[in-house]
């Protein structure tokens, strides 16, 4: 697959020179910030501007590709725009899979069952992964994101959840997969992760206003609502989105059926949510850890308004926590690390990834799988809770 992947990149390669990725929103943000117009980084005008100096052939936009991060982010992607918008989105690429290597670096170091398996492996792996693959394709920072939550990881094994929680604020840069995680944390009173969480996120929030200033920092959060709800901007379509919006409006419907859909899709966000939070108690005893966090990762995923399928490039770590517990129990309980494994198994094959969105382009069935696989996972909690509460009660 990491050869199909390869092929697919080289065949889409003068339509990446034209900027139709996503990169090419990164790299407007980072030539108007160096350039000193850092106050009009969410000027629909001045982004067209700049993107028609050298994405100006693209057939497959109307108008500018937005950028709709927090101005932080801008400054990682200043620097590369000293080069031309093909070179520097080469250099990226590079970046990300030198991230992909310190990624499977530390994970492998963290979790014994999976040590045995060598390092190369691990990569190539990770290349095989559809959402590494797209995250590739359009030049996001799925990655960067994915390096910053297994740092948070890492930091969480050391119980240094103060750490955990600096770690985990720099990846604010996508809120929108934050806010879900974090409030499981906080409901999970780990309050000195929160804590360094908002150490972290506020410096980024002071950052973006030294940036854009006060009037940019008031005018952001239209500027991201007119992009999330407007046809045409450049928002994504639900039918390519794998979480709960997607699944439940990502059909043809009728107008007047969107809004109590999408207040279904937030009251049935809420309850997962709740439901992850439920776990706390199982999630601070040594072993069960791993699948509480692989369980709040895919609710923050399902439950995110705006899930892209690179976004899915997070389910490397519950992946690697699931794997690792599997590998474990295997030896005593095969049957049981086989039901926890085998709803994740479809995600995996990369060609009913291409079937969904090439062809069917309904990408926002994978959110049936996301969903039976947390809930293998929360049976396999309450499983252990259950039999770990018995034995202590027999032992007093």
């Amino acid at each position: 697959m990491v050869g199909a992947h390869a092929f697919f990149l080289w065949s889409v390669r003068e339509r990446i020179a034209k900027g139709d990725p996503d990169f090419t929103s990164f790299y407007s943000a980072g030539v108007l910030l160096r350039e000193g117009h850092g106050d009009q980084l969410y000027n629909g005008y001045a982004q067209q501007q700049v993107q028609q100096q050298f994405a100006n052939d693209s057939d497959i936009r109307r108008g500018p590709l937005p950028y709709i991060h927090p101005a932080y982010e801008a400054l990682l992607f200043a620097p590369l725009t000293l080069l031309t918008y093909q070179a520097a989105f080469l250099v990226w690429e590079g970046l990300n899979l030198a991230l992909l290597v310190a990624i499977a670096v530390l994970l492998r170091r963290s979790l014994p069952s999976l040590q045995p398996v060598p390092g190369w492996e691990w990569v190539l792996g990770l290349l095989a992964f559809f959402p590494v693959f797209a995250n590739f394709l359009q030049g996001q920072d799925a990655v960067l994101l994915l390096f910053v939550f297994v740092l948070c990881f890492r930091a969480l094994e050391s119980n240094s959840e103060l750490i955990a929680g600096l770690w985990l604020g720099l990846g604010v840069f996508r809120f929108h997969l934050l806010i879900p995680l974090v409030l499981i944390l906080a409901l999970w009173r780990r309050r000195k992760m929160v804590a360094g969480f908002a150490v972290t996120s506020s410096a980024a929030a002071v950052a973006s206003l030294a940036i854009v200033g006060w009037h940019g920092a008031m005018q952001y959060p239209a500027y991201v609502w007119h992009w999330a709800s407007t046809a045409g901007v450049g928002n994504m379509p639900a039918s390519l989105m794998p979480n709960l919006l997607g699944l439940v409006t990502g059909w043809p419907l009728p107008q007047n059926a969107r809004w109590p859909l999408q207040l279904g899709v937030i009251a049935g966000s809420l309850a997962l949510l709740i439901m992850v939070a439920r776990l706390r108690s199982a999630g601070n005893e040594s072993g069960i850890s791993h699948l509480s966090f692989a369980c709040a990762v895919i609710a923050a995923l399902l439950t995110s308004y705006n899930t892209g399928s690179y976004d899915l490039c997070l389910l490397v770590l519950p992946f690697a926590l699931i794997a690792d517990y599997a590998l474990q129990i295997f030896p005593q309980l095969p049957e049981v690390g086989r039901k926890i494994l085998l709803p994740s198994l479809p995600l995996l094959v990369s060609p009913l990834w291409f079937l969904l969105w090439r062809r069917w382009e309904r990408i926002n069935l994978m959110a049936i799988f996301l969903l039976w696989w947390m809930y293998a996972i929360r049976r396999e909690i309450v499983r252990i809770t259950g039999n770990f509460e018995g034995t202590s009660r027999r032992l007093s």
